[in-house]
């Protein structure tokens, strides 16, 4: 091969650079969403996968392709206007006793079992009883930590290598 088309062979992987970082932030993005569905959708979370709001956005500046995934949820307001958010049980889990361990992350975040405001029935091994919208008394057990972001984000660490060498491979 002479200097001349090296160079050019060069300069069309270079220029196909951008494309492709993008291609592969997107792969790992779809990766990481499906991965965090499935979770929801496998363990037993109610009606998690119908009320869990998945969102990627991405954000491109100097040739470099970053992308984020969010999960959200209804939230849900008591009547003394303290507010719970599903997502955040699903990831870090309420109460102990579907909790012996929580999600590894749980700790950087100051969340996870016994850090909802004002609780007091963590430290107990079985259920409690709250008081739903209309009054009702309801018992519960909490809510296990199924962590689909956790997941997500181990699944795309596992798939990362993968996804770079179909990407970015040369043809």
């Amino acid at each position: 091969m002479s200097i001349s088309r090296a160079i050019k062979e060069l300069e069309k992987y270079r220029d196909s650079l951008m494309d492709k970082n993008e291609l592969f932030v997107k792969r790992l993005a779809d990766i990481g969403v499906n991965a965090a569905m499935l979770t929801l959708s496998s363990k037993g979370q109610g009606d998690a996968e119908r009320s869990a709001s998945f969102s990627v956005s991405f954000n491109t500046s100097d040739g470099l392709t970053e992308g984020t995934i969010s999960i959200t949820s209804k939230p849900h307001v008591n009547k003394d206007g303290r507010v719970f958010y599903p997502h955040l049980a699903w990831e870090f889990g309420a109460g102990n006793y579907f909790n012996p361990t929580g999600n590894p992350k749980a700790g950087e975040f100051g969340l996870g079992p016994g850090t909802f405001p004002d609780q007091t029935h963590v430290p107990e091994p079985g259920f409690w009883y709250y008081r739903d919208e209309h009054g009702d008394a309801i018992r519960s057990y909490g809510t296990q930590a199924t962590m689909p972001m956790f997941t997500a984000s181990k699944t795309i660490i596992e798939e990362i290598e993968n996804i770079a060498k179909e990407v970015f491979q040369t043809n």
